[in-house]
C-alpha cells in the first residue's frame, strides 16, 4: 500500500506539497515522525525489538513512525501503536514531551515525542511481525542498561522521558577554547576560574609552577576529591576530559566515572604531522618536503628547498607555535637537538580547516573555515577563523575536501578514534593540498556549537561526548555560517578592523594566556594581513 506524506517547512507549516514515503526531499522539506512512549502505574515503560530485516536490526526503541497525509501527530502515534502492537490507547492519558527537527540527506522529518499512561498485560500485546521481532515492560534501570550496552535506539527526549538525569562535568586547565559552556556541561572543574555554571576551581592566583611534580600532584588531589564528591551526591554524574595531560593525571582514578577517551598512541600518531602525511598521501597531493633532525645552515636549507624563503615545522605542534617563515639567515631558529623539522617551500595559499565527528559507524562533516593566520616575530600564529569567506567556495574546491577528509576520517576511525577532528588544508591554484590533523577541540569549534545550538538545541561538546560513549552520529546538518572571529588577549588587538561583538565566555582577565573573542558577522581574512592565496 503506497503511503502519503504531508510536508512542512522548518517552523512547521504545511507546505502545498504531499509526497509518496521513499521520495526524495530537499533539505527544507520535512515530513512529521512521531514517537510513543507507553508507562504503566509500575513505572515501567513497554519498549519494542526491532524486526531483523529493518535498520538497526534488533534494537530495542520505543514505538514510532512517520505521519501519513492528513493527520496529526498525535492521531499518527495513536495509529502506529494500535499498527505495531494492537493496542488501541484512545483513552489513556497522553502528554506531548516535545519537537525537534532532524536532518537525513533526502528525507529531514520533524520528531514529535508522546508519552502515554497505560496499564495493559503483555499477554494483550499482538505485534505487527513486519515492524517488530519482541515487546517488554522495562524499567528505567533496564533500559538504561541496554543503552549503555549499545542495545537500545537513542532519539530526542529518551533520557527525560526515561528519567535518566546524567550530570556531565568538564575536567581541564581552564575553558579558554568556550567548549565549556552552559549549553551541554552540567559544570566543570577547573585551574583558574571561568565564567560558566557550577564552575569549581582551584586557584584564582597564577600559578608559577604548573609543570612540577608537585603541583600535579597538588591538582590530581584536587580534581579527584572534588570528583568524588559530586559523585557520591549524584550518582549519575560523568566527568569528561579533553587535555591529554588532564587525561593521564586522571587515569588511575578508577572509582570515578571518567569516560573513556582515545588511546594516547593514537593521539600521538595524529599529532605527528610526519605520519599523518605518509597516511593522507595515499589519497591527496602534499606539498613536497624533507626531514631535519639536526641544526643546519639558511644555505644548506636553502639549497634543499630550492628557494631563499622556506617553512620550518616541528613534528608536532599547535596554532602555529612551532611553524617558523624563514626569509633570511637571521631568521633561523636554532634548532633543538631532540625534536624533528619539516622543510618546505614557502608558497602563498589560502588555509583552510574542517570539522568532522567520527562515530563507530559514521562520519558527521561539519562547516569548513578558512584559518586567519598571522605572521608574528617570524612564526605563522593562529589567531582566528573565518566561516563567512568559505561559504563562497567553488563546489570543485568543497567537494576534493570533503571527498579527502571522509578518505582521511575512514582510516583514523578503523584505528579506534572516536570524537571531534580537525583537518587542516591549504588552497594553492584551485588545488587542496593536505597539511595536518588536530585530534581535539579547536578554536573554532565554539562558533560550530553557537549554530549547532541555534538550529538545533545541540552542542558540539555533546556530539564529542556521544561519538566516545558509542551512541549514534546525531542528525543534523549546517549548511553554513556567517561569522568570523579573531582570538585577542587585550582590547587594542586588531583595533583596525571594525564592527564586531564580544564574546567573553571562559575569560579570566588575570590570566594572561585567556583569550576572548572579536566576532563578525562577516568575512575578515581579505581585511588584513592574514595568510591567502596571492592572485
Amino acid at each position: 500500500m503506497v503511503e502519503y506524506w504531508d510536508l512542512y517547512d522548518k517552523d512547521r507549516n504545511k507546505l502545498e506539497k504531499v509526497v509518496k514515503r521513499g521520495d526524495y526531499l530537499d533539505d527544507d522539506e520535512y515530513h512529521l515522525v512521531v514517537n510513543a512512549w507507553i508507562k504503566n502505574s509500575k513505572g515501567e515503560f513497554l519498549i519494542t525489538q526491532r524486526s531483523a530485516n529493518k535498520s538497526h536490526p534488533l534494537m530495542w526503541e520505543c514505538t514510532g513512525g512517520s505521519a501519513i497525509k492528513g493527520e496529526t501527530s498525535l492521531l499518527a502515534a495513536l495509529r502506529e501503536v494500535k499498527e505495531e502492537l494492537g493496542i488501541d490507547l484512545t483513552n489513556c492519558a497522553s502528554t506531548f514531551i516535545g519537537s525537534t527537527l532532524r536532518y537525513y540527506k533526502g528525507c529531514p522529518d520533524i520528531l514529535d515525542v508522546w508519552l502515554f499512561n497505560c496499564d495493559i498485560p503483555i499477554d494483550k500485546v499482538k505485534i505487527q511481525e513486519e515492524e517488530v521481532n519482541n515487546v517488554m515492560w522495562a524499567s528505567a534501570d533496564k533500559i538504561k542498561e541496554l543503552y549503555c550496552n549499545n542495545e537500545f535506539e537513542y532519539n530526542a527526549y529518551f533520557k527525560e522521558v526515561v528519567g535518566i538525569k546524567e550530570r556531565v562535568y568538564y575536567i581541564g586547565f581552564n575553558a579558554n577554547n568556550a567548549i565549556c559552556n552552559d549549553n551541554f556541561f552540567s559544570g566543570s572543574i577547573t585551574l583558574y576560574p571561568t565564567l560558566e555554571k557550577r564552575n569549581i576551581y582551584f586557584s584564582d592566583k597564577l600559578i608559577n609552577d604548573t609543570s612540577s611534580d608537585n603541583f600535579f600532584q597538588k591538582y590530581h588531589d584536587f580534581i579527584y576529591n572534588n570528583a568524588k564528591k559530586l559523585q557520591m551526591e549524584y550518582p549519575e554524574t560523568y566527568f569528561i576530559c579533553f587535555n591529554e595531560k588532564i587525561r593521564k593525571l586522571c587515569q588511575n582514578m578508577n572509582d570515578i566515572n571518567i569516560i573513556r577517551s582515545n588511546d594516547s598512541k593514537i593521539l600521538d600518531m595524529l599529532n605527528d604531522k610526519f605520519q599523518t602525511r605518509d597516511m593522507a598521501k595515499k589519497y591527496m597531493p602534499i606539498l613536497e618536503y624533507s626531514f631535519l633532525d639536526k641544526q643546519i645552515s639558511y644555505e644548506k636549507a636553502k639549497e634543499i628547498v630550492g628557494s631563499s624563503t622556506f617553512v620550518l615545522q616541528e613534528k608536532t605542534g599547535a596554532g602555529g607555535s612551532s611553524t617558523y617563515l624563514v626569509t633570511k639567515e637571521e631568521d633561523m631558529p636554532i634548532l633543538n637537538a631532540d625534536s624533528q623539522y619539516c622543510l618546505s617551500k614557502y608558497v602563498s595559499n589560502t588555509p583552510l580547516n574542517i570539522t568532522l565527528i567520527i562515530y563507530d559507524k559514521d562520519i558527521l562533516f561539519l562547516p569548513i573555515s578558512a584559518q586567519l593566520i598571522l605572521l608574528s616575530n617570524h612564526k605563522f600564529k593562529y589567531v582566528g577563523g573565518d566561516f563567512a569567506y568559505t561559504n563562497n567556495l567553488k563546489e570543485d574546491i568543497i567537494k576534493q575536501i570533503n571527498e579527502n577528509s571522509l578518505n582521511i576520517a575512514k582510516e583514523i576511525q578503523e584505528l579506534g578514534y572516536r570524537g571531534i577532528l580537525g583537518i587542516d588544508y591549504i588552497l594553492k591554484d584551485g588545488k587542496i593540498y593536505f597539511m595536518e590533523i588536530n585530534p581535539r577541540f579547536q578554536a573554532s569549534s565554539f562558533l560550530i556549537s553557537n549554530a549547532l545550538f541555534d538550529k538545533y538545541g545541540i552542542n558540539i561538546a555533546k556530539l564529542h561526548y556521544d561519538a566516545l560513549i558509542g551512541n549514534n552520529v546525531a542528525p543534523i546538518k549546517i549548511n553554513k555560517i556567517d561569522y568570523s572571529f579573531l582570538n585577542c588577549n587585550e582590547s587594542e588587538d586588531f583595533k583596525n578592523i571594525k564592527d564586531y561583538k564580544i564574546l567573553e565566555k571562559g575569560y579570566f582577565k588575570d590570566n594572561k594566556s585567556s583569550v576572548y573573542r572579536k566576532i563578525f558577522n562577516r568575512s575578515i581574512i581579505l581585511e588584513n594581513t592574514f595568510e591567502k592565496e596571492n592572485k
